[in-house]
């Protein structure tokens, strides 16, 4: 028994991941396994890259860390203005948001959680997010509101 067989497995594996990117250098999601597997905790490459987009952590300097994890709790567009690179209407209903790699997944969630009016959902990639709206005057909102944020981060 290690100190993550509390609670459900998932919650003991995503603590025992933010342990390890906190304390370790973890470039590749291979590398989260191991640095699991050393925790006692036997983890799938699946798991861990659902994981990682769960808890919003990011690529920066070759290895994953949690996304300003202070700031985005008390400024919930922080990743709107931080990540967002491009916004880009594909037809009436579809916007494609470029992101800096590894955010996409944090992004796509911020712009889910915030409900916006006509936001029907996102996909998120790596660096892309798909956005789709119900209407040409939806999807023509959502681009003001990202390329204000993407604005005030300049």
């Amino acid at each position: 028994m290690n100190k993550y067989t509390h609670g459900s497995a998932k919650s003991a594996r995503q603590a025992a991941i933010l342990e390890a990117v906190s304390q370790d250098v973890v470039a590749t999601q291979n590398d989260l396994v191991r640095a699991l597997k050393k925790r006692g905790i036997d983890a799938t490459q699946v798991s861990i890259s659902r994981d990682i987009a769960e808890l919003g952590l990011v690529k920066a300097g070759g290895a994953y860390k949690p996304a300003a994890a202070d700031a985005g709790a008390h400024d919930p567009e922080m990743p709107l203005r931080t990540f967002v690179r491009t916004v880009s209407p594909a037809g009436p209903n579809l916007t494609v948001v470029r992101c800096d790699a590894g955010t996409a997944p944090r992004v796509g969630l911020v712009l889910d959680g915030l409900a916006l009016p006509g936001l029907v959902g996102t996909l998120a990639g790596d660096d892309t997010v798909f956005v789709a709206s119900q209407s040409g005057a939806a999807q023509k909102k959502l681009v003001e509101f990202l390329e204000t944020r993407m604005a005030q981060a300049s």
